[in-house]
């Protein structure tokens, strides 16, 4: 605020960019009374999502915070559904249904459908979601979840049914793990450690590829200014592939630039990529999914605002 003759130097002492507006007369007097937004604990935050927007964010801006979108990853089909397409063929000899996101059950869902299938023959099949959002999809096509790990990952999975076998061999049951036969619909490079557990425990498990993750193709020409100019001050990153792919758009000199900003990251898995660059994952929920870690970004961004 000032006269028009002190606005050149203000303009100047604030670094004010272009666009802005400017706000001349008795309107101006009324700036502190109408100052609500700039009094919200995240104001004056930029969030970088690398992957496309939803609802979970909407927290973060609800406190203040500005969300810049700059999807790294995208999801296609694979080259082919062969392996997809026979396991579909052959779903009734499946005991466990085994989703691991969002993406995985539309891929599966719509090449059961393409197989002249529908939801009809999942009859008699477990399903086991990794994570409720996941959870929730599924059942918003009239599908029963019956199992939802603790741990939204491959460590996650195998303490769950290793405890259900533990809790039948007491009781008596005849599940057991060497019994079963599990389909995975996956994405095309996925971790073995849940596959592998599967096997060694004597199990059988098909994991046929559902979907790709690939680099999403993004201009970060507008992404470098705003980290150069500090105007990105946390980046988030929901998997391993989202922080490799970004770091592949980016030469040395930029990729220093997010050594001044905190990092967050949806848990461990994506944390230990994170290290493994070199760099310092600042914020980890302990649960896994993208509203704890828009919680833990919130709660990260006020605690410091107090002590300031």
């Amino acid at each position: 605020m000032g006269t028009l003759s002190e606005l050149p130097d203000l303009v100047k002492a604030k670094d004010i960019k272009p666009p802005s507006v400017i706000v001349i007369g008795q309107t101006v007097s009324l700036r502190q009374r109408l100052n609500w937004y700039e009094t919200k604990p995240l104001f004056g935050q930029r969030v970088l999502i690398t992957r496309p927007y939803t609802k979970d964010y909407e927290l973060l801006e609800s406190l203040g915070a500005e969300i810049y979108e700059f999807p790294t990853i995208k999801t296609i089909p694979p080259d082919n559904y062969d392996d997809l397409d026979q396991c579909i063929d052959r779903i009734e000899g499946y005991h466990w249904l085994i989703i691991t996101s969002a993406n995985g059950f539309k891929y599966f869902l719509e090449r059961l459908l393409y197989g002249g299938k529908d939801i009809r023959d999942l009859k008699g099949l477990k399903i086991c979601a990794i994570g409720e959002k996941t959870a929730e999809i599924i059942r918003g096509y009239g599908c029963r979840v019956d199992a939802v790990p603790d741990e939204f990952n491959a460590e996650g999975l195998i303490n769950m049914f290793t405890d259900m076998q533990r809790s039948t061999d007491e009781t008596g049951d005849s599940l057991s793990i060497n019994k079963l036969r599990f389909l995975l619909p996956r994405a095309e490079k996925a971790r073995e450690v849940f596959p592998g557990k599967i096997r060694q425990l004597g199990g059988y498990i098909d994991t046929p590829v559902a979907y790709k993750a690939v680099k999403h193709e993004g201009h970060a020409k507008r992404l470098v200014r705003f980290l150069k100019e500090g105007k990105i001050t946390v980046a988030t990153f929901t998997s391993a592939a989202t922080f490799n792919y970004l770091i592949e758009s980016l030469d040395e000199e930029r990729l220093q630039l997010f050594k001044n900003i905190p990092l967050a990251v949806i848990g461990p898995v994506t944390g230990k990529a994170v290290t493994k660059a070199g760099f310092k994952a600042l914020i980890m929920p302990q649960k896994a999914t993208v509203s704890a870690m828009v919680e833990a970004i919130a709660s990260y961004f006020i605690e410091r605002r107090s002590t300031l």
